[in-house]
Order: C-alpha cells, then structure tokens, then sequence
C-alpha cells in the first residue's frame, strides 16, 4: 500500500494559488487514472485504487498547509504504512518553474508543510516529489508568492508539469528513489 499526499490549502479562495500544486497534481492523478471517489476521514480528502495488487491511497489533507502533518500522521497510523511508502508532492521555490525532482527524505527547505510532516512523522525519511514553481522576481515576500495565483502562462505550464507527473506516476511509485 502507498500513501500519495498532495500539499494544499482547503478552499475554494486556494484553488488556482502556487501552493495549492500538491492538490492540482492529486486531481490530476485521480481523473486521469480513474480514481474511486474522494471521501472524507481523519481531517483530509482520500481517494483509493487499485494498481494490480497494490493499493494506492491519494490524500489531500484538509487542516491546512502548516498543519498538513496531523492528518498525515493519522492515515499513516489508520493504514499501518511506512514512510518508504509515503509520498509527498508540493511546490518548491527552489527548483525552476516546471522543474521536477523525487528524492528521499532531507530536509523542509522552509516549506512549513513538509515540517509538520516530518515533526508529526518523527522522521524526514519519506520520499518527496518537488515540483517547481521558481521564485519570485520581485523582492516581495515568499508567503505572498505561493499564495498567489498562477498567471496564465504559468497555469498552462503548471498543467505540462502535472500531465508529466501523470504520465510517469506508475514508475515513480514503483521505483521509490531509496
């Protein structure tokens, strides 16, 4: 069993932000892949299915970003997963706009979310998909940057990103980067 978290913030005023990418990327995954239908349980949004023999649980956790770890740390306990088995997709302003890396565990690089995974976990060792969103161009502050919206030539670009993911997604899970 695998546990696929995409970070966000619950909200429709959230929706299109650059912080919400973990969420855009779980939505994505579920559509294209024929996901069973979001549920609610343990303060996040799940949808499951089966890839073979292995089932594969998408959650989005509804206790905002810097407290993205309760929920985690419930399903991981509800589930009995390892955190080899968890996976974590999230905006990364320190890779380049469409950017994607998958790597296991280090540190939160400042993403608040990813910390509270990790305090809540009580290790940094579970895989990360960082997805690029650049940083800003003005000195304006971080918090704002990730709380804004995508532009619309950053929204297509996001959306290549995703469909990216999308199409590799089998053989990133299938091939944990440990």
């Amino acid at each position: 069993m695998k546990l696929i978290i995409g970070l966000g913030n619950p909200g429709s005023e959230y929706l299109n932000n650059r912080h919400n990418l973990g969420f855009m990327a779980l939505d994505s995954l579920s559509e294209y892949y024929k996901f069973e239908a979001w549920k609610s349980k343990l303060d996040g949004l799940f949808a499951t299915k089966y890839f073979g023999s292995e089932k594969i649980i998408l959650l989005k956790p509804q206790t905002f970003m810097n407290l993205s770890g309760i929920c985690v740390a419930k399903f991981k306990q509800f589930f009995k997963i390892s955190e080899k088995n968890i996976f974590v997709i999230y905006d990364d302003i320190d890779l380049s706009f469409g950017d994607t890396k998958l790597k296991l565990g280090g540190g939160d690089a400042g993403h608040k979310g990813v910390r509270s995974i990790s305090q809540h976990l009580g290790t940094k060792d579970f895989n990360r998909i960082r997805m690029g969103i650049g940083r800003p161009r003005v000195k304006e502050e971080v918090s704002s940057f990730v709380l804004s919206n995508f532009s619309k030539n950053e929204s297509a670009r996001a959306k290549i990103l995703i469909k990216n993911l999308c199409d590799d997604f089998e053989k990133i899970i299938q091939k944990n980067p440990v």
